[in-house]
């Protein structure tokens, strides 16, 4: 008897299955397959957006390689140009220098001959008064 009482208040608690909670179980399993189909779709969608990012980000590595190799070849005719013209300027002073060396020499020798001049001069006036002394002196004897 006890026995019976016990299933009968078992049976009381028991949620009841009805056809309405049927039909609600058999949408909410459809509910679920489609909720899995759109999780799926979404995966797909994500992982095409991976790989189209992947594939733009070789793309830029390949033009980022591409400007350092443009960079590298600005820098080399930089440095080309920039001895070139160190080149020139270190030939010019070069050559400055040397010319000021010679002009230094050339009036050195302006110079030399400018005294050698003057004293050709005196020694001419002394030989003229010496010879006009003894002209005078001849003379008076």
């Amino acid at each position: 008897m006890r026995l019976l009482q016990y299933s009968l208040f078992v049976l009381m608690f028991l949620p009841q299955i009805s056809p309405a909670q049927e039909t609600k179980n058999a949408t909410i399993e459809e509910r679920l397959v489609r909720l899995e189909e759109g999780q799926k779709n979404l995966e797909k969608s994500l992982e095409d957006f991976r790989s189209e990012m992947n594939t733009r980000f070789n793309d830029m590595n390949t033009r980022f390689s591409d400007v350092n190799k443009r960079f590298d070849d600005l820098r080399f005719w930089l440095q080309f140009i920039l001895g070139t013209v160190v080149l020139i300027l270190g030939g010019l002073v070069a050559q400055w220098m040397l010319f000021w060396k010679r002009l230094s020499q050339v009036e050195a020798r302006v110079d030399e001959r400018i005294v050698l001049g003057y004293k050709e001069e005196e020694l001419k006036e002394i030989k003229r008064r010496l010879e006009t002394l003894e002209a005078r002196i001849s003379g008076q004897v």
